[in-house]
């Protein structure tokens, strides 16, 4: 999948859950970090020197949940639900390339991946993906659960006015 579909699916899984949208399209990048070549090393396919390597193993979302929730419940409940909605965008990017052929790793290994093999980065199946994704956005701003406070948690806000008040005078 692209970085476009990638980001869209992030908002409508924030919006979904109501969890600000920023953290969740920072989560649903990062597994691309790795995307031009993967790690400077021998050939050789591993888990360290791939796309689609260990920043896309399916335990990482796994144990980022566990971090957030015990980072909401006994440090921070703002700085845990920021880390739940990066989750879930990291989330979100794993399942839509688990559609793709290449799949995602779930082993110590590079091979064998999960995937659906249901379609291939910007071909047809992925506009349709898009389209699916714009028409549930579309539907949650009909509705009400998608706008400016959806993207900016509360606390957020709260921070970017005082500064706004601050420099206005």
């Amino acid at each position: 999948m692209t970085a476009g579909t990638h980001v869209l699916a992030a908002i409508a899984v924030a919006a979904l859950f109501n969890l600000p949208a920023i953290p969740a399209v920072a989560g649903s990048i990062l597994p691309d970090v790795d995307v031009k070549k993967g790690l400077p090393f021998p050939s050789k396919r591993t888990l360290f020197n791939s796309h689609r390597g260990i920043t896309h193993h399916v335990a990482l979302p796994i144990i980022l949940f566990l971090v957030s929730l015990w980072t909401k419940d006994f440090v921070n409940l703002q700085l845990g639900i920021y880390l739940l909605s990066f989750t879930l965008g990291y989330a979100s990017h794993l399942l839509l390339d688990a559609l793709n052929p290449l799949g995602i790793p779930y082993t110590t290994k590079y091979y064998p991946r999960f995937s659906l093999k249901l379609m291939k980065s910007g071909r047809t199946g992925e506009i349709f993906v898009i389209l699916l994704l714009v028409s549930f956005l579309i539907f949650l701003v009909n509705r009400g659960k998608l706008g400016f406070e959806t993207l900016f948690s509360g606390e957020i806000i709260k921070v970017i006015k005082t500064l706004a008040q601050e420099v206005v005078g």
